[in-house]
């Protein structure tokens, strides 16, 4: 293999013309090298050119001793391929012999590979039919957990209210302590301030002293470098250099010229030569040397070349045999490659034979298994297929609460209550049940325009954010507003483990076919009945910002601002829940027998499969067709008033209220939140005043909105907002290169309205808006003039001065 490869690549090194060139002829013998100086000996002494002609001999003999090496290097090519012919023949037979009997094995592993597909089978509709057990058993342990949790809820409840109590006398004596602490901060901020200018006077005085520093070394470096001494030293080396510089050129052309004249004596020598004819030719020296040089140059490019070919006969041998013998040897690794694959391939037959053995033991005992559990699982059908019937069994108890009488008699309870007509009244009464309640422990204290910026936040937005320091009444704000007008309320606790919308809504369990809802989904739905459709509802999200907003209420973000209602729309799930009920009355049945005859005859295959009759059996599209005649009927098993059995529609009579703290543990809500909900901060306590006693009232759904409606359609006020929020933007514009869009002040129209109807005034209503939706917008700015202008700009609002003042304080 060496020795072929080696001859390939000296093929691929020959030039293409064989021939030698003319310049052959004078060339001396391969065997003795040639030197310049005796060649022009040889010129001088006048010797004839044909005496080169007596190595041409020598140099032939020299080629027919390398082409009878190269014949021997043939015949043990030959040998070593007739041999490599020789074994791969055997070789072939043995990989024949192996085909044969892989086809053998093969045929087995086929006929075995099919009774496991079969037993694998069956065993895949086993584990299905043990799946559908494990799901019942999954359902008892759901059951047996809501109980422990809804204990376990209330015990938390009693011990929540008793801390509430201990907190509350806790927080009176902690908010003396925070006035003193706050003195001594102010004190200890202006002396850090001062600190800080004093440290940067120093930086700055320390900065200025090392630039004189690097500037007098400066001077010091430039005085060395140009003083009198230094200046004579350089003139004298200058001097020095140019001394020698003209030394150099005239010594340069002192050579020139002796080598000018050099080159005229040696064009003036000639020399005599014999031509090739005999006859006598003179020529100088220069040309003698350069055509002398140039056949030197051909000399041993021809030495090069001819030194390592033969001739073009024995190099086409040659190359044949060496091509022959290189795919010999490819053909050879292939076949190899191919018997060892065969030879794994048989092993892993041989073993997969032995495992099959044993999985066929396996399948026989899991058969015997299968027939047992088959007829367990028959008896159990139908058991199961009734637990598993509804799908959302959470939203049909409320579908069965609703109609329950005592739940009729409280909503109808509500019409037999004094009715609130103002909204005033609605302010007045709420202040005055929260502060007159019975217990103690149950009275609240709000200020008047806390409550109004609550009630006028209702006509801007569905989703109102209660924010502001702890003990203030965030989360029981709403409660008791609702308990005040005859409403409903639900509180969700927000968990930090909120990523997206199941957690608010729920989730729907592939295992059990169950939608599982959560309480928020629940009381949507119950909110959207018809008989609580007038009542107002409020879902408080409390502590809404311990996971992020826009992440598990995004649905409801952007639904909430489609300007129709009818698209408040919350798909729950991607398919209908309904499911095919158990039983049917009577009547539905005669009725279906008669329209609709292939339905019925689904029907009662479908009752006899549930008995247990596994040859009855229904297709899909035939379950369809009876779906979709007893959707018409309202005969289907899951919630009524989900549509299509899968959307919750979001009723104008509900509104999300979520409270919000500011600490390291929550997320900070960001403008997407703030710019779509009414804030209200709740940053005062209000105190105790005399309050009158009073019960509950009520008010409906339109009533409220008809009071909302006429405040906004005669608004007073609505171009001194708009001349007031424009000269703030301007402001803002100028100033901060910040600008509000057009729903902040629609927002703002609206709330001032609502908010001096109910007996507020225009600075404070616009204070709460410029101070919860506008101003936040600039004040982490740290332009000390642009916030000094937009102090000036709002000096009619008491908190967006004191939010302003704030932020100044913090660069004093």
């Amino acid at each position: 293999m060496a020795k072929g490869g080696k001859n390939k690549k000296r093929n691929n090194r020959r030039p293409q013309n064989s021939n030698p060139p003319k310049a052959q002829v004078n060339a001396p013998a391969v065997n003795e090298p040639v030197k310049v100086d005796n060649a022009v000996n040889e010129m001088q002494s006048s010797k004839s050119l044909e005496e080169f002609e007596a190595n041409k001999d020598r140099y032939i003999n020299a080629f027919a001793e390398e082409l009878a090496e190269l014949e021997i290097e043939r015949d043990t090519i030959k040998a070593e391929c007739n041999n490599a012919q020789d074994q791969l023949e055997a070789k072939r037979l043995e990989i024949e012999a192996l085909e044969s009997e892989y086809s053998k094995i093969n045929s087995v592993y086929s006929n075995i590979q099919k009774e496991v597909n079969e037993a694998n089978t069956q065993l895949d509709q086993t584990n299905a039919e043990l799946e559908q057990v494990k799901g019942a058993a999954e359902e008892e342990k759901k059951k047996i957990l809501d109980a422990a949790m809804e204990e376990r809820l209330q015990i938390i409840g009693e011990a929540r209210e008793k801390a509430s109590q201990a907190w509350r006398e806790k927080i009176e004596e902690l908010e003396k302590q925070l006035d003193t602490l706050a003195e001594q901060q102010s004190k200890i901020d202006k002396d850090r301030l001062q600190l800080k200018k004093d440290q940067q006077q120093f930086e700055i005085d320390r900065e200025e002293m090392e630039d004189f520093q690097a500037y007098l070394k400066a001077l010091e470096v430039r005085y060395n470098q140009a003083n009198p001494q230094r200046i004579n030293e350089l003139e004298i080396e200058l001097d020095d250099a140019n001394k020698e510089k003209e030394l150099i050129i005239a010594k340069y052309q002192e050579q020139g010229r002796q080598l000018h004249e050099n080159q005229v004596f040696l064009d003036s020598i000639k020399a005599e030569l014999h031509d090739k004819d005999g006859g006598v030719v003179q020529s100088s020296v220069g040309s003698v040397l350069k055509s002398l040089q140039d056949l030197r140059k051909q000399y041993e490019e021809l030495k090069a070349v001819y030194s390592r070919y033969p001739d073009d006969i024995s190099i086409e041998q040659l190359e044949e045999k060496a091509a022959r013998v290189d795919r010999l040897l490819v053909e050879k690794n292939e076949l190899e490659q191919e018997r060892n694959s065969y030879r794994e391939e048989a092993s892993a037959a041989r073993n997969a034979s032995k495992e099959l053995e044993v999985v066929k033991h396996e399948v026989e005992a899991t058969n015997a298994l299968n027939e047992h559990l088959l007829k367990e699982l028959e008896s159990h059908k139908t058991a199961l297929e009734s637990r598993t019937g509804d799908t959302c069994p959470a939203l049909s108890k409320v579908d069965a609460e609703v109609e329950d009488v005592t739940f009729i008699r409280n909503i109808n309870k509500r019409n037999t209550l004094t009715q609130l007509t103002s909204l005033a009244g609605i302010v007045e009464h709420v202040k005055n049940y929260a502060g007159s309640r019975p217990k103690r422990s149950e009275q609240l204290y709000y200020k008047d325009n806390d409550i109004r910026a609550f009630l006028a936040g209702m006509a801007v937005s569905r989703l109102i954010v209660l924010q502001g320091m702890s003990g203030t009444g965030k989360s029981s704000l709403p409660r008791i507003f609702s308990e005040a007008i005859s409403g409903s309320n639900k509180l969700i606790p927000v968990e930090s483990s909120w990523r997206d919308r199941n957690e608010l809504l729920g989730y729907y369990n592939d295992f059990n076919k169950r939608f599982n809802a959560k309480t928020f989904t629940i009381e949507l739905y119950r909110s959207g009945k018809e008989r609580c459709c007038e009542v107002p509802t409020f879902i408080i999200l409390d502590e809404m910002n311990l996971a992020r907003v826009e992440y598990y209420f995004s649905d409801f973000l952007a639904v909430l601002q489609k300007p129709n209602h009818d698209d408040w729309v919350i798909e729950l799930v991607s398919s209908d829940m309904r499911t095919l009920p158990m039983e049917l009355p009577e009547d539905i049945k005669t009725m279906m027998s008669r329209e609709n005859p292939s339905a019925y005859e689904t029907w009662k295959r479908l009752e006899l499969s549930r008995q247990g009759d596994l040859r009855s059996e229904v297709s899909d599209s035939d379950k369809d067709e009876l779906f979709a005649f007893l959707a018409e009927q309202e005969q289907l098993t899951g919630a009524k008033d989900l549509i299509d059995g899968r959307k919750i529609k979001i009723e104008d009579n509900v509104w999300f209220v979520g409270t919000a703290n500011q600490d390291e543990s929550t997320f900070e809500i960001t403008d997407k939140v703030y710019d779509r909900a009414q804030v209200v901060s709740l940053n005062e306590k209000a105190k105790k005043e005399t309050y009158s006693k009073t019960d509950a009232k009520s008010i409906s759904l339109d009533g409220l909105i008809e009071l909302f409606n006429a405040a906004i359609d005669n608004n007073p006020y609505e171009i001194e907002v708009h001349q007031r929020l424009d000269k703030l933007d301007d402001c803002l514009i100028e100033h901060f290169d910040v600008s509000f869009g057009t729903r902040i002040v629609n927002q703002t129209t609206d709330f001032v309205a609502v908010f001096t109807a109910a007996g507020g005034s225009l600075e404070d209503a616009l204070d709460y808006q410029i101070s919860t939706k506008i101003v936040r917008k600039v004040i982490n700015s740290d332009d000390e003039k642009a916030l000094m202008s937009l102090l000036d700009a709002t000096s009619d609002y008491r908190r967006t001065q004191r939010i302003v003042e704030k932020r100044l304080n913090e660069f004093r």
